[in-house]
């Protein structure tokens, strides 16, 4: 069991910014992650909001979190916000019931999800996506993958314009590959291939942190490269559709119908 706090950080004229450059070179976020208990400090500055710092902090259970509330950083840190005149919002304590599985469980559990609930994924956990997709293997380490994550309403309009396969998704990752930077040798490129395997490693993690997906090919590419104005060497191998299946989903009825082993293997 572990806690999550998402706290906002928001000022004008980049002091959010400033705050967390204090905060890093005062050497405060050193001494939280090196708290009994402390899972995970982090900042992260959300794409559509300038003046903004998103701070995830991540405790094993709440009598870490007390402890942490008593230290006397918390003195440090009141100080540093009311110095750069800092509005803080805290957003939600989150539950995670278990921060992984065994991979067998994984591997096992992992479906096509086709309808999904009206409920937001929490920050941490797309993150921790993300994270396996930057993890994963390419040709030569380089990593030609680049992921748009679509998640305003404004770009899931536009999902919706190229693909009728959303399942009212909250978000769709869009994984693309930069064939300018893909390793090709004799006219054969990797840039498919390395996109598929770290779109693979995404689904895997989503299905590991509880998050339900399913892999998208049917959508125009043409259109999309169009409405997200993409650059002719970005190259949209598929999209990833993440939620939480709706309570009256009944899921794939094929998803446990596999050959045998002896159909798909030959020892040589």
């Amino acid at each position: 069991m572990s806690l999550t706090i998402n706290i906002y950080y928001t000022g004008k004229n980049g002091s959010a910014k400033e705050f967390v450059n204090e905060m890093i070179s005062s050497g405060v976020v050193d001494q939280i992650r090196k708290e009994e208990g402390n899972k995970r400090y982090e900042y992260f500055f959300p794409e559509n909001d300038s003046e903004t710092v998103l701070l995830i902090d991540c405790w094993e259970d709440q009598h870490a979190l007390d402890l942490h509330h008593k230290s006397p950083m918390m003195e440090q840190i009141a100080a540093l916000r009311s110095k750069y005149h800092l509005k803080m919002k805290v957003e939600q304590y989150t539950n995670l019931v278990s921060d992984n599985h065994d991979f067998e469980t994984v591997i096992r559990n992992r479906t096509a999800t086709r309808k999904f609930k009206d409920k937001n994924i929490e920050p941490e956990k797309i993150n921790k996506i993300l994270e396996a997709g930057r993890l994963a293997p390419t040709a030569k380490n380089f990593q030609p993958q680049k992921i748009y994550v679509a998640k305003s309403n404004e770009a899931l309009a536009k999902i919706d314009k190229v693909s009728p396969c959303r399942y009212n998704a909250p978000v769709v990752l869009i994984v693309c590959s930069d064939k300018n930077i893909a390793w090709t040798k004799d006219e054969y490129s990797t840039y498919e291939m390395d996109a598929c395997i770290v779109a693979t490693h995404m689904m895997l993690e989503a299905t590991n942190v509880g998050v339900d997906n399913i892999w998208i090919e049917m959508f125009d590419k043409k259109e999309l490269k169009h409405q997200f104005e993409l650059a002719d060497n970005m190259e949209p191998i598929c999209l990833i559709p993440l939620g939480y299946k709706a309570d009256d989903y009944k899921g794939n009825p094929l998803h446990n119908k596999r050959k045998e082993l002896s159909d798909i293997v030959t020892f040589v």
